[in-house]
């Protein structure tokens, strides 16, 4: 099992995607990048929808372009706002789904009760999706991807409205379903990913600019992030000044301080293990701070 993005490139009024490279096969792929790198515009190309200006996409060394259908059924696809009949209910959006899908009527019942189950709306079935909450109808969303059992699951930001606890079930039942399938999963909140990405694509300005596992990526921040403590007032201002801050605890008059630097901030400063929040902040933070890093 093999996707493969060659040479993509995608026009609009200006180049949203710039001569796009990469290969995956089984497992999750975390797909980072701020808003307006080009994450959505690359998962539409990779799911055919918008096909790229010059380029292709391959599946199994074929390009998906002339798979036509035999592609489809393979596809599960979750896009950033999903469409809803809001006077259907959830079993009848399934249903509608099923059938567009080619899903048999047998097999789509059966389907509809298990992908209900694995969404934690077991319950919901017959109640009616405009009184769904923003994290129910998102779990409906990802419920219609995974119907077709499909072996390419593409999810564009698929934890927004999501609460604590649905995260961390989401995260799971990824992590299970990419033991026989690709998932590509896009965000720019860097704890979606965090734990469960057997290889993070790093987008910026419509490039990829590095595709690496979370271990081998962090080694480009090893020795750049440190923690020490300063007071409240003019030295905590003096580092924010200075430094790209990851994270701040208060400890009374005291502020426990996070930052990047490629030199010791100072006396008090120790060495920290990088994680993928200080790895984001250094890849995608601008400005004036950058030269004091």
């Amino acid at each position: 099992m093999s996707l493969e993005l060659r040479n993509i490139t995608k026009v609009y009024n200006q180049k949203v995607l710039d001569n796009v490279n990469c290969r995956m096969k089984k497992g999750v792929y975390g797909l980072l990048g701020p808003n307006g790198a080009g994450k959505s515009t690359m998962l539409r190309a990779i799911c055919d929808i918008e096909p790229p200006t010059s380029g292709e996409v391959l599946y199994e060394g074929k390009p998906v372009s002339r798979l036509g259908e035999d592609y489809r059924d393979i596809l599960g696809y979750v896009p950033q706002k999903v469409g809803y009949y809001p006077e259907f209910t959830a079993g009848e959006f399934l249903k509608y789904m099923a059938i567009v899908k080619g899903i048999d009527e047998q097999e789509g019942r059966k389907r509809i009760d298990e992908v209900l189950e694995m969404v934690n709306l077991k319950d919901m079935g017959k109640k009616k999706i405009k009184n769904f909450s923003g994290g129910m109808k998102q779990r409906l969303g990802i419920a219609q991807a995974i119907l077709n059992r499909p072996k390419l699951l593409v999810l564009d930001e698929p934890t927004v409205g999501l609460d604590v606890e649905e995260r961390m079930n989401f995260k799971q039942f990824v992590s299970e379903y990419a033991s026989d399938s690709i998932v590509i999963f896009a965000t720019h909140i860097v704890s979606d990913i965090e734990d469960i990405g057997n290889e993070i694509l790093i987008l910026k300005d419509g490039t990829v600019k590095a595709q690496a596992s979370p271990e081998k990526l962090l080694q480009t921040i090893q020795g750049k992030v440190w923690a020490m403590e300063c007071d409240a007032g003019e030295e905590m201002r003096n580092l924010k000044k200075r430094y790209r801050i990851s994270n701040t605890k208060v400890k009374g008059k005291r502020v426990e301080v996070r930052l990047l630097s490629e030199k010791r901030p100072g006396e008090d400063a120790m060495p920290v293990e990088g994680n993928l929040q200080d790895l984001y902040l250094f890849l995608f933070e601008n400005g004036e701070k950058k030269r004091a890093v």
